[in-house]
């Protein structure tokens, strides 16, 4: 990241882009509001996973504490964890309605945001102040193993859809309004919570 002060001269050595370009464009490839080939679903489409399959443990860091974490707490408890980052048009774009949602429904799901920045609790902290974000319960991850973890996690935001018995029933690649009456009544269902 040094190297990127030399673009404000108005001019970028060969070696610079050699080290800027790729990571530029994965992260536009990551944050790309299409799906990768093979993937099915569009867009911000609820997909259930059918059959359900176990959640492998995740390796995270407490933005709170800043000290290692995993989901291990909320057992017995249906999740919906969603992986953003700062830098995600689409995820900022989804943040406050995903807030939202976590607001409504605070005594049936809990909605966990596994931040994506390399940065951490650096960037993160300021962005969930400047949002008014204080309903999430957010994790980092900044080696991004999380996306490995989960598997086709190729695009952020995504989310993962988890029941009470730590299986995922579902998955949403790119964003959405988390807070529409439509994506409540998706949730409500497949969740099988109380209207």
């Amino acid at each position: 990241m040094a190297d990127i002060s030399i673009a404000y001269s108005g001019k970028i050595s060969w070696l610079a882009y050699r080290r800027v370009a790729p990571v530029t464009l994965a992260l536009a490839v990551l944050c790309a509001p299409t799906l990768a080939e093979g993937q099915t679903g569009k867009v911000g489409e609820l997909i259930e996973t059918k059959p359900a399959k176990p959640v492998p443990e995740l390796t995270l860091t407490d933005l709170a504490q800043e000290q290692p974490a995993n989901l291990d707490a909320y057992k017995g408890k249906p999740l919906i964890v969603n992986l953003w980052a700062t830098w995600c048009g689409p995820c900022v774009t989804e943040m406050p309605s995903l807030a939202k949602l976590a607001d409504r429904l605070k005594d049936q799901v809990v909605v966990v945001a596994i931040s994506e920045d390399r940065g951490g609790k650096f960037v993160v902290d300021p962005f969930l102040k400047e949002h008014n974000i204080t309903s999430l319960q957010v994790y980092l991850d900044k080696t991004m193993s999380t996306g490995k973890a989960l598997k086709e996690a190729t695009i952020l935001p995504m989310t993962i859809l988890i029941d009470a018995d730590g299986n995922e029933i579902g998955r949403v690649k790119g964003d959405r309004d988390w807070d529409s009456p439509e994506s409540r009544a998706e949730i409500t269902k497949l969740f099988g919570l109380k209207g």
